[in-house]
Formats: structure tokens, sequence, C-alpha cells
């Protein structure tokens, strides 16, 4: 069994501790390079760029960190519904040729009703994911087919659709989706070739995995499976504990009640907001809620020492995920701390300077 690590570029800012404006690393070129940078030298094989209000542009971003880096992959974060589908697959296919088959695709259906309406979507939850869908099967065609074909869906419509270049990565650059919805589920079995899991118990974990693998058979299809975590880990269990405590203990009523009231639409989001309410945040051993309560998304970490942060991604392991999208405060020392101290610990599992660009 391979595994991969991926980490995580914050394109609205990093931090040093919630809740202090002096703690705070203000975006641009210079934090997402650096992050970027320390990324690839800590070993890890993506990084993920996310799609949000208060987050930089993920496109021109992931373009960006790919000119100033030679093997790490952007994981691009994209929104089907707000670029037609066929302009979407020209400019992944662009990207995918012009960065040597380094961009994987984050396909996101979800966001806040605020957020989405800010943006011209007024779609219904389940009306985007069968949007989405239907973007997929444009996009795929379009990557797939040599010859001109037409399209008439219940929301694009197009004759004659040919892109070009293709793909570098056959048959097209690997897909990671995610959610907890029926609407979401149905379309990770139909079109993910890596189903992202945000941080939750590995028994939940693992019956997520029975369920989705029951699902994408059915389809005749076979997936990977991923977890978003945080990551928090030091030489010393005190020490870790001691950094987890300290990244929250400055947040705010007003930022913590602003997190409790985001994420509308989102079984994902409910999900963390119900770990977040664990007794001290604790959702099982090593396994922490409390960055869910003060950051929107993806909120449980892992802490511990070395051997105890390796051993927590094991049980996970055992759940039947292979890769690990990770981030840490700040980002770019925490990439560079599990690289040196964690990474180590998975060598064998690990082939040096592989990237995986064929999936199921």
């Amino acid at each position: 069994m391979t595994i991969e690590f991926g980490w995580f570029i914050p394109t609205w800012g990093d931090t040093t501790a919630f809740g202090r404006p002096d703690a705070e690393i203000e975006p641009g070129m210079e934090l997402f390079s650096d992050v970027a940078q320390k990324a690839e030298d800590a070993g890890f094989e993506y990084l993920l760029v996310p799609v949000q209000t208060n987050c930089w542009d993920a496109y021109i971003t992931c373009a960006m960190i790919a000119a100033r880096t030679t093997r790490i992959a952007p994981l691009v974060a994209a929104r089907p519904g707000f670029v037609a589908p066929t302009v979407m697959a020209k400019m992944l296919s662009t990207f995918d040729q012009l960065s040597g088959g380094r961009v994987r695709v984050n396909l996101i259906a979800g966001g806040t009703s605020a957020e989405l309406e800010a943006d011209g979507s007024f779609y219904g939850h389940d009306e985007r994911y069968e949007l989405f869908g239907e973007a997929l099967d444009v996009m795929k065609r379009a990557w797939t087919e040599d010859e001109p074909f037409d399209f008439e869906g219940k929301f694009f419509r197009a004759n004659g659709i040919l892109v070009k270049p293709k793909p570098l990565q056959k048959p097209y650059p690997p897909l990671y989706l995610g959610g907890l919805s029926e609407a979401a589920k149905q379309l990770c079995a139909a079109h993910a070739d890596v189903h992202l899991f945000w941080g939750d118990t590995p028994d939940a974990i693992a019956e997520r995995v029975q369920e989705m693998d029951s699902r994408a058979a059915a389809q005749g299809r076979t997936l990977r499976y991923g977890m978003r975590l945080q990551v928090i880990v030091r030489e010393t269990e005190e020490e870790a504990w001691a950094a987890a405590h300290d990244l929250i203990a400055d947040a705010t009523p007003e930022l913590r009640a602003a997190r409790q009231a985001s994420g509308d639409q989102s079984r994902a989001n409910d999900r963390m907001k119900e770990l977040a309410r664990a007794e001290n945040h604790m959702i099982d051993d090593h396994l922490w809620s409390g960055i869910a309560t003060v950051r929107e998304g993806a909120g449980v970490a892992v802490v511990g020492d070395p051997q105890q942060v390796a051993a927590t991604l094991r049980r996970f392991i055992d759940a039947g995920c292979t890769s690990f999208c990770l981030s840490g405060y700040p980002h770019a020392r925490e990439a560079e701390r599990f690289g040196q101290l964690v990474m180590p610990l998975f060598a064998e599992e690990r082939l040096p300077g592989q990237r995986e660009l064929e999936y199921v």
C-alpha cells in the first residue's frame, strides 16, 4: 500500500494564534511561496488551495505556486457552475500540460447561501450537485474525446465541443471530492477518484468507507479515500497539547460565535460543530476538535508526539484511507516539522519521488 501526504496553502492568511491580531500573517505571494516551498522540501506530494469568499483566487494562486516549485502538485479547488464546463476543462488541461502533469482538482459544490448568492448562484443544495454532475459529464468527455460533440442538459448546452490541449495525465487529472449529504455521496460514487473525509473518529471513517465502496461498486467503479486533518506534532506529547491549547486560547467570543453561525446547507460543517462540542474537544485518543470552534471547515487535529501522530494516522489507514491532506498553524513551520518528525515513520509506505498519475 502506498500512501500520500498533502499540505495546505492558507490563502486568506495565516496565524500563530487565533484571536490575536499581532499573530496574523497576511496573505500574499511571500506567504504562499514560503508554505509551498517548505511543503515541497518536506516531501509532501500535493498542496490544497481552497475556495471561499475570504480566499485569494485558487486558479491564479495554484499557477503562481506551480511556477515556483518543481515537484509538488497543486490541488486546485474549483466550483463547477461559475465557469462553463468546456472552459473549465480547457483551463485545467492547459494547466496540466504547462505544469508537467502536476494538477489535481478538488471539486466543491458547497458553501454558505450568502457566499454563493454573492457570486450569483441561487441553486438549492441538491440542485447544485445535479449541476455539478452535469458539468463533470461534459468535462470528462471534453478531456477524452477527439471529435467534436454536442451536449444539451438541464444546465448547459453547447454544439461542437472540442477541448485542446488534452490533459497530460490520462485520462484526466485526478478528481478529489467529499461531502456527507446524499447528493454528495451519489456524486462522489459516480465521479471521484479520491473521496476526501473531514476529520472524525477512525470507526466513523471505516463505516463511511464501507458505504462508499458499496456505492461505487454499484456503478462499476472503485475509490481511493483521504483524510483532511489538522496536525499538531511536537517532540513530546506535553509540548503538543500545550501548542494546541495555546492556538485557541485567545479566541474571542465573537470569533467562536461566528464559527457556530457559519456553514449552512453543509452536513460536513454540521458534523464539525457536533464534534466541537465533545468534552474537552476530545473525540478520540489524540484527536482534538478545538480548532473547529474557531475555524470553518476541517477542524479536527491529530495531536501528540511523532509516534502518537503516526499511530493515529495508521488507524485511518486501517480504516481504508491512503491520502492525508494536512495543515497546521503556522503552515510553513508546521510543514517542516511534520516532514522532520513524522514523514520518516512512513518511509516504507512511500516511494521516493513518486506521483501517482493514473487513477481508476
